[in-house]
C-alpha cells in the first residue's frame, strides 16, 4: 500500500483541524457558574493576554512554539511531500532539524496555558472548548504524516 497519498491526506487535514484549533476557543471562563458572564479563551487571544500582561516570556513561549514552529513544521513537511529537498543549504538543514525536535513543545504550551486557567471553583468555572482538540489532533496528525513520509523516504533510499 502507497504510504505517501496516505500522509498527503493526513497532513491535509492536520492543517485544516490546525486552522480550527486557531479560529475555535480552546477554553471557557464562566463566572459564578455563567450567571455574571463567559469569556471564550482562544489561542491567538492567550497571545495578546500575556503580552499585554507584560508577561513577555510566556507570551513568547506561546507565539514561537504554538504559531511559528507549527507553521514550519507544515512547510517543511509540504516541501518533503513535494519532493523538495535541503540538502544544499545546511543552515535551512539545520532549521528543519531544530523545528522537528521542538515541534512537540507546542502540546506542552498548550497544557501550560489550560493548567494555568483551569481552576474550578464556585465562583469561577473553566471548561475546555473545541479548538483543543482540534488543535491536539492536528498536531498527532502532523506527527503520523510526518513519521510515514519519512518511512516513505527510507524504503525508496532501500531501494535505490
Amino acid at each position: 500500500m502507497p504510504k505517501k497519498p496516505i500522509a498527503i491526506v493526513l497532513y491535509l487535514l492536520s492543517i485544516v483541524l490546525f486552522i480550527l484549533g486557531l479560529i475555535n476557543p480552546i477554553l471557557k471562563n464562566s463566572t459564578m457558574m455563567g450567571f455574571m458572564g463567559e469569556k471564550l479563551i482562544y489561542l491567538t487571544g492567550s497571545v495578546k493576554y500575556f503580552f499585554a500582561e507584560k508577561e513577555f516570556f510566556i507570551g513568547a513561549l506561546i507565539l514561537v512554539f504554538t504559531f511559528i514552529f507549527p507553521i514550519l513544521k507544515y512547510i517543511f513537511v509540504g516541501f518533503r511531500l513535494i519532493n523538495v529537498q535541503f540538502g544544499q543549504t545546511k543552515w535551512v538543514e539545520i532549521l528543519v532539524e531544530v523545528v522537528n525536535k521542538w515541534a512537540m513543545l507546542d502540546v506542552f504550551v498548550i497544557a501550560l496555558i489550560i493548567v494555568n486557567m483551569k481552576f474550578n471553583t464556585l465562583i469561577i468555572s473553566t471548561s475546555i472548548e473545541i479548538g483543543t482538540t482540534f488543535f491536539a489532533i492536528s498536531v498527532l496528525l502532523l506527527m503520523v504524516a510526518s513519521y510515514i513520509l519519512r518511512k516513505h523516504e527510507e524504503e525508496i533510499k532501500n531501494l535505490l
